[in-house]
């Protein structure tokens, strides 16, 4: 009998994902060799170098697709267990075994290359530093978790030049800057936080991803086995169910008539009107405190600053050096221009933001162009390949219509000669520092080539989506001739509704596709600016819209103009996302681009 083949998802936050971790362990510790397992989750930085998954196929008939929960959480505050039981739990009844936690933590791995990485903060300072990382804020979709930034401000204070703090953040929540803190939000992807956590002493956090990574990154051979941790967890959880063994887990359950008896799991300390779940009255904090809930509020700086001071009583971390405080100050100087928090776009500013940008996005106007013809953008060589072929695709469709490929690298010569004697031009996609070839979006490449365009009508499509029908047919359509703009439809729609309702727009039914799309610039100069500024904000807006077709959405409803939709523009295209065999026009021309720049 062979190996039972299953892919695992599950796209929750990293924080949630990190216990299934350890589920996937687990089940391998029990059952050796019996399963082949991969997953499909919204962080797959988390599995990097995981020994455990084999990549296996959707379309592979013996390959079982699970929808991984933990309805365990249903009874964390009666039952004696943690976090880390319920997706074992779950996995047991599924798959009819026992699966068991084996170790008191998720199952983080590091690559050897990785774990001889100097850490930023070595970079920073030139010299290897003790650090703690501190996260002072949160998601705004569960505001009942944050503890006071002033506060957590006289932490850091009260340690300066002891302690170095480095502070973290994802753009777009909320992390009002601190100071005296090496300066890190926005500034570390998921990955980078995780060997960030390898180098660090010690974490001073909420209840959040960061608290969960502090127990499952492994800890580096010079530091404390047990990583320090201060959470500061007030009255949501219960402790047995999120705190870790060797973590100082602050909380105030039983203290209050709300939490009596276990935690409230209720998410927001006000409503935010956003017409998100989390604003129901029964998800409201029942108990607050002036701005803070006040379980939080119960917590006082100077019982943080004596947990903290624990680690270090004990002998299990030491204080800065002289020389080392010299050292913390020049890595705190190199990041003292941080993002400032309140010029970056999230939950509180959203609607003020949308509306400048509208405002703005109605003066603008598209010069020097006109005629139609097809616009195509690649980043990388594996795009430029695509982009090779599809122009040889529309030639040999017998499309006569001019070719625009904007590079966000420098094509070479064997390119720049295929694609000037298929009669496509070739331009480059200016960009600065922020955004290199390397880290530009697809969506800020696509938005970067379309204005850079001199067509007034344009068919844009992305690396490895083809034409199945000369370009020519689909300008010709009505739905396009009267509106402007035609997108494809996908029938489903990933997006939360909670900035469409917020600002007042329309919540859409379906999502547009922007694999292949028709635009006429001129008809939509306004959409253009708005759409950039939404897709420049994909670190805020990636939870609210359906991806680039969502942004585009949002950019025409914005300004009343909504995005036609069809359904049967997808048959005119064949896309590389699609688990389909390509015609073999597509094929021999992708054969013969690969052939002609080997």
């Amino acid at each position: 009998m062979g190996k039972r083949k299953l892919i695992l998802r599950n796209f929750l936050s990293p924080g949630d994902l990190v216990m299934l971790t350890a589920a996937v362990r687990d089940l391998h510790y029990h059952y050796p060799g019996r399963f082949l397992t991969d997953v499909r989750t919204s962080c797959p930085e988390l599995w990097e170098h995981n020994p455990h998954l084999t990549p296996l196929r959707e379309t592979d008939r013996r390959v079982e697709q699970i929808d991984c929960h933990y309805p365990l959480i249903d009874r964390s505050n009666e039952a004696s267990c943690h976090f880390i039981h319920g997706f074992a739990e779950f996995l047991s009844s599924r798959l009819r075994l026992r699966v068991r936690p084996t170790l008191f933590h998720g199952d983080i791995h590091l690559s050897s290359q990785e774990r001889r990485w100097k850490s930023t903060i070595h970079e920073l300072a030139g010299r290897d530093l003790p650090f703690w990382i501190v996260n002072a804020g949160g998601k705004f979709d569960f505001t009942i978790k944050w503890w006071d930034w002033r506060r957590y401000q006289q932490v850091v204070d009260h340690f300066r030049g002891k302690i170095l703090f480095v502070q973290v953040g994802e753009i777009g929540h909320y992390h009002p800057p601190l100071k005296h803190v090496v300066d890190l939000r926005g500034r570390t992807d998921l990955r980078q936080l995780v060997r960030l956590v390898y180098h660090a002493e010690g974490v001073l956090c909420g209840v959040t991803a960061l608290m969960h990574l502090a127990a499952a990154v492994p800890t580096r051979p010079d530091r404390p086995p047990a990583r320090a941790a201060v959470i500061i967890a007030g009255g949501r959880e219960p402790p047995h169910w999120e705190a870790y063994p060797h973590h100082q887990f602050i909380h105030t359950i039983g203290a209050l008539q709300c939490c009596a008896k276990g935690g409230c799991w209720r998410s927001r300390t006000y409503a935010l009107g956003d017409g998100e779940e989390h604003d129901r009255r029964k998800n409201i904090c029942s108990d607050v405190a002036g701005h803070l809930p006040r379980c939080m509020d119960m917590i006082r700086p100077e019982e943080v600053i004596r947990r903290i001071e624990n680690y270090f009583a004990g002998g299990a971390n030491r204080y800065l050096t002289p020389r080392e405080q010299d050292a913390a100050q020049r890595a705190i100087a190199k990041t003292l221009n941080g993002p400032r928090f309140e010029t970056t776009t999230n939950l509180g500013n959203v609607v003020e933001g949308l509306e400048q940008a509208a405002r703005n996005a109605v003066r603008a106007r598209i010069s020097n162009s006109k005629g139609r013809g097809v616009v195509l953008f690649a980043a990388n060589t594996n795009q430029m390949i695509d982009v090779l072929a599809c122009v040889r695709v529309i030639r040999a469709l017998g499309s006569d219509l001019p070719i625009e490929c904007h590079l966000a690298a420098r094509p070479t010569r064997r390119l720049r000669a295929a694609l000037k004697l298929l009669g496509a031009s070739i331009f480059c996609v200016p960009f600065n520092n922020r955004n290199s070839p390397a880290t530009i979006t697809r969506g800020e490449l696509r938005l970067r080539a379309l204005i850079q365009s001199k067509f007034s009508e344009a068919l844009v499509l992305e690396p490895g989506t083809f034409p199945l029908v000369p370009p020519e047919k689909l300008f010709a359509g009505g739905v396009f001739r009267k509106s402007g703009a035609l997108f494809a439809r996908r029938s489903e729609f990933r997006a939360r509704r909670g900035v469409w309702k917020l600002c007042g727009l329309p919540v859409p039914r379906c999502s547009a596709d922007v694999a292949a799309f028709l635009l006429d610039r001129n008809r939509c100069a306004s959409v253009l600016p708005l759409w950039r500024w939404i897709v420049e904000r994909a670190y805020f807006f990636t939870g609210y819209v359906d991806g680039d077709g969502g942004a585009a959405q949002i950019a025409f409803a914005k300004l009343s103009r909504p995005a036609p939709l069809s359904a049967r523009l997808p048959e005119h295209f064949w896309s590389s996302s699609r688990n389909t065999r390509p015609p073999e026009l597509l094929r021999r021309e992708l054969r013969a681009a690969r052939r002609s720049l080997s």
